[in-house]
């Protein structure tokens, strides 16, 4: 009863707002609407964007984030690739994934999209994931959220926003009370419309798969995902929750396929970072770190395939988590010798130092990096860190700073910024990096009054004090009007 609950109010907003209106309202299975556009919604484009910040901030506060600057940076470049493709004219999205081995992904109004990590874990190639990736993409840029709004006129903003907080409780596991809370805002009476319509779904994976050819990948994986998830279902009494947000039917499989078979074919290929972050993820959900050993080190021959050097970069990142630190060093020197620009392996040699505590090598490794990848992601993120720890925190402050610009919604840099700029005796900029990681992580309360502190320590530098006083007071409006 409980994981179904959950199915249904998740389906309820990650799958598509309730439509109100009568269902007979919807198209016709055998016609698909034209493409909408922002003119199809009652939203302006800066409603949808406040709207998914504010629920992300929910989603935070009670749901596990992979907290991984390499998946991290994987996962938006294989989703702002794709969308570099889509219908999206300006892409400014979120990318979250979620901690969890659950198959699942949605897409919120505003550009979030969420990945749950059981999708990398049970997809086979990268090219699968992507068309996951691609059909939530076009959940968002033909406004599929909001068309239904558009349909239901009676959906008010309180009730929206009542349906939002259940939502955040719900996925966070606790399904029943979100289910009571969908209850009082009036969701019983519209039960009939919890996902996206079949002619939504459609779209998406029409327009998806035209995203996946631009894309350069093959349009036949959508179908074969499809058809593996329902291949699985059928022996299993619990289906992934992706199966309850997506209905999938043997038709929709059979007009997806259709429909591949009349575009252009790509050359198969697979992607050796996709197979290193499918092994990292599975490192991390193999229960104890002495299971994940023992199921990568008898895959593991000292071959150079994709295969051999995902299961070998799996036993070393099992190695790290299980402290066995020789044996995890010894096998990313020896992938990293035979495989010289692969920059992951030597990343990997990075965590090693960083977890044996001898930063200043990590330092040496990560700076060699920074050289040939300025302003990457992980790499900033995991030098930052060695350089808050060796006691250079200045230094990271100067890494971290331009990320911040561009990544003003990213709660774990906030976090990091607000360990630099405290070692560093900033404490008007460290309270103000805490208020921003706190608000971001659904703690909106905590992140004002660390907003306050900031405003108490920075009198005497005017143009801090100011811009604390302006960005608390934005925080103060965005949690009233939540």
């Amino acid at each position: 009863m409980t994981k179904r609950a959950r199915f249904l109010i998740v389906s309820l907003f990650i799958g598509g707002v309730v439509n109100a209106a009568s269902p007979n309202t919807a198209y016709a299975d055998s016609e698909l609407p034209s493409l909408g556009g922002v003119s199809a919604s009652p939203m302006s484009p800066e409603q949808e964007y406040q709207l998914g910040r504010t629920w992300l901030r929910q989603l935070r506060g009670q749901v596990p984030m992979l907290q991984d600057p390499l998946i991290q940076e994987y996962s938006e470049d294989l989703v702002y690739r794709l969308a570099s493709h889509s219908d999206l004219a300006e892409p400014d999205l979120a990318i979250v994934v979620i901690n969890s081995k659950e198959i699942n992904a949605f897409a919120v109004p505003g550009g979030v999209i969420g990945l749950n990590a059981g999708l990398f874990l049970n997809a086979s190639r990268e090219d699968e994931v992507s068309a996951v990736i691609a059909h939530e993409i076009a959940h968002v840029s033909q406004h599929h959220f909001g068309r239904r709004l558009a349909d239901s006129q009676r959906m008010s903003k309180a009730v929206l926003a009542a349906m939002l907080a259940s939502l955040a409780v719900a996925i966070a596991g606790d399904a029943e009370a979100g289910m009571v809370g969908l209850m009082t805002s009036q969701a019983a009476a519209i039960q009939a419309q919890l996902a996206y319509s079949r002619t939504q779904e459609r779209e998406a994976d029409r327009v998806g798969m035209q995203t996946l050819v631009n894309a350069g990948m093959d349009p036949e994986a959508m179908a074969s995902f499809f058809e593996q998830l329902l291949r699985g279902q059928q022996f299993s009494s619990d289906p992934p929750e992706f199966l309850m947000t997506h209905p999938i039917t043997e038709e929709r499989i059979s007009d997806a396929r259709g429909r591949a078979n009349a575009l252009p074919t790509v050359p198969l290929h697979d992607s050796l970072h996709f197979q290193l972050i499918k092994a990292r993820i599975m490192a991390g959900f193999l229960g104890s770190s002495d299971q994940a050993v023992g199921h990568f080190q008898p895959m593991y021959q000292n071959g150079d395939s994709l295969q051999q050097q995902a299961s070998g970069y799996g036993l070393a990142v099992s190695y790290i988590r299980n402290r066995q630190y020789d044996e995890a060093q010894q096998i990313l020197e020896s992938l990293s010798s035979r495989h010289r620009n692969e920059l992951w392996y030597r990343l990997g040699l990075a965590e090693v130092a960083q977890a044996r505590g001898k930063h200043k090598d990590a330092i040496a490794q990560l700076g060699e990096l920074i050289d040939i990848m300025p302003g990457n992601y992980a790499v900033s993120v995991m030098l930052s860190y060695s350089l808050i720890r060796d006691g250079q925190p200045e230094k990271a402050e100067l890494l971290l700073e331009p990320l911040l610009q561009k990544r003003v919604h990213d709660a774990g840099l906030w976090r990091l910024a607000a360990d630099a700029w405290g070692n560093n005796g900033q404490l008007a900029e460290a309270h103000f990096a805490r208020g921003e990681y706190l608000f971001l992580s659904g703690r909106e309360s905590r992140g004002i009054e660390q907003m306050s502190y900031a405003l108490d320590k920075s009198k005497d530098n005017f143009p801090m004090h100011s811009r604390i006083k302006a960005r608390m007071h934005e925080m103060e409006v965005m949690y009233k009007e939540k």
